[in-house]
């Protein structure tokens, strides 16, 4: 797996540093519309300013394989973290780091004066610490899962220009705790030995029309409610085998979802459904 930096960061000398120092690959487009396959993706924290941004990474970063790390946060930015599907109570407070740590945290000890506060998560004492002050915060779903972190270490810091194993190191951590992502050729075998079944194509088309929810939600949309037996779908089930089977991910449809879809008869029914899950037309 890589370390990859988005295009904004890639483009200031952060990026710059980050690239020579640590031999992080640059993202040629928008990580919003193309993020790589897996890996360890550095974003800068002014880049998730709304909700979609914010979103849209944290989970991309709870597919295994993947890992995001946020750097540079600012109180405003953090406060987006409170809307993601898993509450992230994260803010800033001022702090001293003491130089009687492990490697990076000596390192930049002297340049780093937030820390980060909260209940939500996990933070390793060795890599994430300064005694009680914790400078990284990660959370993932499960052990398999990739995870998403902020940092408030200056990790473009001069200081590091002769400790670059050791950044290295410090940022492989995520890569080595981020699960196994499934490889390509497993996940075509195993959509080639299974077709969804029309009330496989319903959640499908739940999920595509509900435009980000999460399958809780939509259980308890009241027009979901309306038009179909959602008991009987079994919804929660169904979406495992989707998962599975690689028709669905923590992002919503797969190429794959997606493309079985299209080619359903239930496809008609996606604009109008849409319309009605996000504007409650049909409830008015």
């Amino acid at each position: 797996m890589s370390i990859y930096l988005s295009a904004a960061l890639a483009s200031n000398r952060k990026g710059r540093f980050l690239q020579t120092v640590a031999g992080a690959t640059p993202l040629e487009s928008d990580w919003l519309n193309s993020p790589p396959a897996c890996g360890l993706l550095l974003v800068q924290a002014e880049e998730l300013t709304d909700h979609e941004a914010c979103q849209s990474l944290y989970l991309w970063a709870m597919q295994a394989g993947c890992a995001a790390l946020v750097i540079n946060p600012q109180k405003a930015q953090l406060a987006t973290l409170a809307e993601l599907p898993i509450v992230l109570d994260w803010s800033l407070a001022p702090a001293t780091l003491s130089a009687q740590e492990p490697e990076l945290t000596a390192l930049l000890a002297s340049e780093t004066d937030q820390m980060i506060t909260g209940f939500a998560g996990s933070a390793d004492r060795l890599q994430h610490m300064a005694g009680d002050a914790v400078h990284t915060r990660y959370i993932r779903k499960h052990s398999n899962s990739g995870l998403f972190a902020v940092t408030t270490l200056p990790l473009w810091s001069l200081s590091l220009l002769d400790h670059a194993e050791v950044l290295v190191s410090w940022l492989n951590w995520f890569l080595d705790h981020a699960g196994l992502a499934v490889p390509i050729a497993e996940k075509k075998t195993a959509l080639a030995e299974y077709s969804p079944d029309k009330y496989d194509l319903v959640v499908l088309l739940l999920l595509y029309a509900a435009k980000g929810q999460s399958l809780t939600t939509i259980c308890e949309n009241e027009a979901v409610k309306l038009m179909f037996d959602v008991q009987s779908l079994d919804i929660t089930k169904r979406s495992e085998v989707l998962v599975q089977h690689g028709y669905i991910n923590e992002m919503g449809l797969t190429e794959s979802g997606k493309n079985s879809l299209q080619t359903s008869q239930y496809w008609a029914y996606a604009p109008l459904l849409g319309e009605q899950l996000n504007t409650g037309a049909l409830l008015a």
